[in-house]
């Protein structure tokens, strides 16, 4: 398709509308973004959360590092994150200005039986 056609324009316009960044790979990024929403509901850390995520989002995040996390992995690390860090102004970019003096309060609050993970596909 040829840029000047209006059609072209049309698509360029649709997905500037629809397209929205993330940081990093999507399936934590959402996680943490969840958890960030909480925190301003609720105003305050919460003292425990049960996250209930598909068994594919349990596959797609038990490796991945967690951006802005000191290294952090998994579902629990995105948990933490968001809610230790994490602006839900910024959506999907909920962690992407984490300082790093900050990695350590994250992985506290990662620790213990704080944050549970469970599998909505298990029977």
């Amino acid at each position: 398709m040829d840029k000047t056609d209006q059609r072209y324009h049309h698509f360029v316009q649709i997905l500037r509308e629809e397209l929205v960044p993330a940081m990093g790979c999507t399936e934590p990024i959402a996680i943490a973004y969840a958890a960030a929403r909480l925190r301003a509901v609720l105003g305050a850390r919460p003292e425990k959360i049960r996250a209930e995520v598909s068994g594919n989002i349990i596959k797609n995040v038990k490796s991945v590092i967690v951006p802005n996390t000191g290294g952090l992995k998994g579902i629990r690390a995105a948990v933490a994150a968001g809610v230790v860090a994490g602006d839900p102004d910024r959506i999907l970019q909920v962690i992407s200005d984490v300082p790093a003096q900050l990695h350590p309060d994250i992985a506290a609050y990662a620790q213990g039986e704080r944050i549970t993970v469970k599998d909505i596909d298990a029977v």
